[in-house]
């Protein structure tokens, strides 16, 4: 095996990146960095028993230029006897909502990654980000402002997302590809140093190295030194505030009241449950305010919205909260919302569920796919008869109830349980085979635990199985 292989094959162990049967979706251009990462994963195949698909983006900005990237990528794919799944966007006709293009491409092109993977069965996305990539983020997170968690740079690995090239420089990738005569195509966009990540990769990187030529070291130590920090801090405030967040359906539940002694620690937690559970980045002076206002308020109150988060500061048995949710379009729903889902074959089938604001998808499988998936709370397995093609997702009905292993439990006692909010129960989604609920599934919106019935239980016995996976 060739070096930069295994290079390769110790920077994904070291991540645990992939395991064994994984089925793996890679989302590529048809650059450098992309055809090297389809004819390296390729080649690890067999050495992890995995399965691998392609998944393009055509963005449809430079006319024939991406329609002829989208079939280089499928051909490639082709040669290889690799599904390829290619979708198109009109970015050009899409509105950005106060961000730049880059960012606005970036959140089209995961949703439609996470979609495509959930309604296919790909229990990983892989992304060609390579250590240059690394770089240009972090010095362009430097010069736009940032804090210490920005200084991380890419992660290897976000939940189902891997990266495995983190640890490959371009030049390592450039002399693989020509000593192998991989042909891959230039992207004429990247010149244009318009664009921020241009502007420092083209412009900027190109002097630093220049005069500094150790640059690209220190810079990737500079994001060592700040994900060991983080790692640090979280270790000690979770040691010295065991308990301080509670996450209930879609809401984070802060209590502050233990550290409003301590603006640091607020700011530190508040920006971290905002990034890990929102995916959403505040600056220092909007946490100040928040922690400012918390102190002046003497009720219920909100203290932040905007279009996709609420803060508010909440009473709760004579203490104070700060809770944190998704904020949902202004869009007035009927207490009771059902969706009728009707299974044909295997084929997948993403549904809408815009009052609890995800999209799920849903597919039939067999007890196999059920043994070999790698189980998490966004995601929920039920065995159902070979008869049954017509599933229905609904909330809560007054005499629902869920058979367990101690008998027949009323669904009202099993979500005050869980202490849910009015709001919070009437949002939890039902999967109901026939009249019978068939599990409970708080968990496809924030990760907590799923309820399947007893008489819906996957065990080697079961033929059939539908699986319910959060897509969004």
């Amino acid at each position: 095996m060739e070096p930069i292989l295994e290079k390769l094959m110790e920077f994904i162990d070291h991540h645990k990146m992939i395991q064994k049967n994984d089925r793996v979706l890679l989302s590529l251009s048809a650059g450098k960095d992309s055809m090297f990462l389809l004819n390296a994963l390729v080649s690890l195949t067999e050495s992890y028993s995995m399965e691998i698909g392609v998944f393009h983006l055509n963005h449809m900005m430079r006319g024939n230029e991406s329609d002829a990237d989208e079939d280089h990528i499928a051909a490639a794919a082709h040669s290889y006897g690799i599904e390829i799944i290619a979708q198109r966007h009109d970015f050009k006709d899409s509105a950005c909502r106060g961000k730049s293009f880059e960012e606005h491409a970036r959140d089209i092109r995961y949703k439609l990654l996470n979609e495509t993977a959930a309604s296919r069965g790909y229990t990983k996305i892989a992304t060609a980000h390579s250590r240059d990539d690394n770089v240009e983020t972090l010095l362009m997170r430097v010069l736009t402002g940032t804090g210490i968690y920005g200084l991380k740079g890419i992660p290897p690995v976000r939940n189902n997302i891997i990266r495995p090239l983190l640890d490959l420089s371009a030049a390592e990738i450039y002399d693989y590809l020509k000593s192998r005569r991989i042909e891959w195509r230039e992207d004429s966009t990247n010149k244009d140093s318009a664009y921020s990540r241009n502007f420092i990769r083209n412009e900027l990187l190109p002097l630093i190295r220049s005069r500094f030529p150790m640059s690209d070291t220190a810079i990737s130590g500079l994001r060592e030194v700040a994900a060991d920090s983080i790692d640090l801090i979280d270790h000690l405030i979770e040691a010295s505030y065991p308990g301080l967040v509670e996450k209930r359906m879609n809401a984070i539940y802060i209590d502050v009241q233990k550290i409003m002694h301590n603006r640091p620690v607020f700011n530190h937690i508040v920006g971290r449950s905002l990034r890990d559970n929102f995916n959403h980045h505040v600056s220092r002076s909007l946490l100040n305010e928040i922690f400012s206002k918390f102190n002046t308020v003497k009720s219920n109150a909100i203290l932040f919205a905007n279009n996709s988060i609420h803060a508010e500061k909440i009473f709760n048995e004579g203490r104070s909260f700060l809770k944190i949710y998704a904020s949902l379009k202004s869009v007035s729903f009927p207490d009771e919302w059902e969706y009728e889902i009707h299974i044909t074959g295997n084929a997948g089938i993403v549904v809408q569920l815009p009052e609890i604001g995800i999209k799920v998808a849903i597919n039939a499988c067999d007890y196999n796919y059920y043994q070999n998936f790698k189980k998490n709370n966004h995601s929920v397995f039920v065995t159902v008869g070979n008869n049954v093609d017509t599933i229905y997702i609904r909330n809560r009905r007054n005499g629902d109830r869920i058979k367990t292993e101690c008998g027949v439990k009323k669904l009202k006692d099993l979500l005050i349980e869980w202490k849910l909010s009015g709001e919070e129960k009437n949002r939890t989604p039902l999967l109901v085979v026939g009249s019978a609920v068939a599990a409970v599934m708080p968990g496809l919106i924030n990760g907590t635990s799923n309820r399947v019935s007893s008489d819906f239980l996957v065990d080697k016995y079961s033929k059939k199985v539908i699986s319910v996976t959060a897509c969004s």
